[in-house]
């Protein structure tokens, strides 16, 4: 593989800048002959070039040709048919490479020589560079047969697995870019490579993509796909975002009341006899309700809070965040803990709390939180398919791909938010366990579909405390090191936290025309120059440009068809 070839020289180098590289073409006719659609010679902007230089060469791509000013003005049909002209033309250099070893070089630690030659870059040349990117140590990543050239899609391109997910993903651009059918090729490529994916779905274009390696469940079904999330699973600041309790009158007594609910399941969960202190708390302050059957914990004097406070002291898993205890009692044992410290009726308190306490029970009786949450623990028996069971089965079945579709989930209260965030948090704290991490255990790549829906958002209103649906803020920030790797695809990658875009190592970046969009992507991805920006507004769709940490140049490709598509097609009008 010679880049060298004299079939394809094309011109010199006449000016060498930081900036910018001037080649000049000695004739036109050395760019017609590549071309059988287009004679003329503007047709090879944006095409790659290879410049010879002393013992490494320059890889460029071509961003703008032109004709001196005399010949501009001496132009006519009939002159451009029989004479030739002598374009110039602007290289933006990318990349320089070992003449011998034909590698890519990391940083570029030298410009070309003036008079250099310039030759078209062989389609086979720039894909075994590409091939290339993520090798470390001399060691040979599995590579994914992605994407061709976009102008040669006979010519495949193989981008190395670790280059592409190990730093974390994003796959952005505009409606109808070609985002789905990339995340749908991806997940193709995590069923071929027998790896381990998540994908949540948010609207629900996915569901074509469901066989024997990949699974599919709704969330807000009641059917043999649907799914729900138990509430255990969640924590006290998720409570906060649903019951959104003000700062100073209700929230602490919502936390005492979460508090002594957790007593009472503790108590009531032991498998030895009870000491004295738990046995005296059990005897006196447990109230159960005949009508709804639940047990409150009843608060009374100061003497008897004293016995409340030591059973606390010998239960400390009272003082964690998660939710285990009786949900359908959380109402109650809220007016429980608005006493004086002599036992009577605190009603000024009480009258404080009936706002949270309407919002409580308004909540967990409304059928939309039901279906997700299970808050009076019914769909064990109705859906069967709880969160956590589902997912530890698929990290030990034969299962690759495991697809939770939130497009039935209510946005009324940022349900829907809270419950995307609740997943990614138990994938963290799941991670940082190390459950991805070790030798005999698969890396997990998570899935993010439509992310601006769910990223940098924060349930505040007038009165209640701000709540940070936070978890994949933490995971792209937390979790790389282990094995939980996360891709993203948004339209709107402007209204993704900067903090997060930084953290992305590789880009897909498909057509993208808003120039907010276009700034966030250039702030986040260095590589990503105004130079290599200024061709995503005319991509068209199935293209995108390839750039990252991992990849020493940005690079236009089109990404190859997935063999099953999405159903991503958008509604005939009439």
């Amino acid at each position: 593989m010679d880049p060298y070839s004299e079939s394809r020289f094309i011109g010199f180098v006449t000016m060498v800048s930081p900036l910018q590289t001037r080649v000049h073409f000695p004739s036109s006719i050395l760019l017609k002959k590549f071309f059988n659609a287009d004679d003329g010679y503007h047709a090879i902007t944006g095409k790659y070039i290879v410049i010879e230089g002393t013992g490494c060469g320059f890889l460029g791509k071509i961003t703008e040709i032109a004709l001196p000013e005399k010949e501009r003005l001496e132009l006519t049909e009939s002159k451009f048919e029989k004479d030739v002209f002598h374009p110039t033309g602007k290289v933006e250099i990318l990349l320089c490479f070992d003449n011998y070893k034909l590698k890519a070089k990391k940083g570029l630690d030298q410009l070309p020589p003036v008079s250099a030659k310039v030759y078209l870059c062989s389609d086979t040349f720039l894909g075994s560079l590409l091939t290339q990117f993520g090798v470390k140590d001399g060691i040979l990543p599995k590579t994914l047969p992605l994407a061709t050239l976009p102008d040669n899609e006979n010519h495949k391109i193989d981008v190395s697995s670790q280059a592409l997910f190990g730093r974390h993903c994003a796959i952005v651009g505009t409606t109808g870019g070609g985002k789905s059918w990339t995340v749908a090729k991806l997940i193709e490529q995590v069923v071929a490579q027998n790896g381990k994916a998540i994908l949540i779905d948010a609207t629900g274009e996915y569901e074509t993509l469901k066989s024997n390696e990949i699974e599919y469940y709704k969330f807000n079904e009641i059917s043999q796909e649907g799914i729900y999330f138990n509430y255990k699973k969640l924590r006290e600041t998720d409570l906060f975002a649903l019951f959104r309790p003000s700062q100073q009158s209700q929230l602490p007594k919502l936390q005492e009341a979460m508090k002594s609910l957790r007593l009472i399941e503790i108590i009531n969960n032991k498998n030895t006899p009870l000491d004295i202190t738990d046995s005296l708390i059990k005897n006196e302050a447990f109230t159960t309700s005949r009508e709804h059957g639940y047990t409150t914990l009843k608060k009374k004097d100061t003497t008897e809070n004293f016995k409340y406070i030591s059973a606390c002291k010998n239960n400390t898993s009272v003082y964690s965040n998660h939710c285990t205890f009786e949900m359908t009692a959380l109402a109650a044992q809220i007016l429980s803990e608005c006493v004086y410290d002599n036992g009577s009726p605190d009603n000024p308190a009480r009258n404080n709390c009936q706002s949270l306490i309407s919002r409580i029970l308004l909540t967990t009786n409304d059928r939309s939180f039901l279906n997700v949450f299970d808050f009076k623990n019914e769909l064990d028996l109705l859906c069967k398919n709880e969160f956590e069971s589902i997912f530890e089965n698929f990290l030990k079945g034969k299962s690759n791909v495991l697809i939770l579709s939130v497009s039935n989930v209510s946005t009324e209260n940022k349900l829907r938010e809270i419950l995307v965030n609740s997943i990614g948090r138990y994938l963290l704290e799941k991670a940082l366990s190390e459950a991805f991490k070790a030798a005999s255990k698969k890396s997990l790549l998570l899935f993010l579909d439509e992310a601006h829906l769910f990223l940098n958002k924060k349930v505040k209103d007038e009165y209640s405390i701000e709540v940070e649906l936070d978890a994949f803020d933490r995971i792209a920030k937390e979790c790389r090191k282990f094995g939980l790797f996360l891709v993203i695809s948004t339209q709107m990658p402007r209204d993704i936290p900067r903090g997060v875009l930084s953290q992305m190592g590789t880009f897909i970046v498909h057509r993208l025309i808003n120039q907010q969009d276009r700034e966030a992507i250039e702030f986040a991805c260095s590589d990503a120059n105004k130079s290599a920006l200024s061709f995503l507004p005319i991509l068209s769709s199935g293209e995108a440009m390839l750039t990252g940490v991992d990849f020493p140049m940005p690079m236009i490709l089109k990404i190859t068809e997935p063999n099953v598509k999405p159903d991503s097609n958008t509604p005939s009008v009439f």
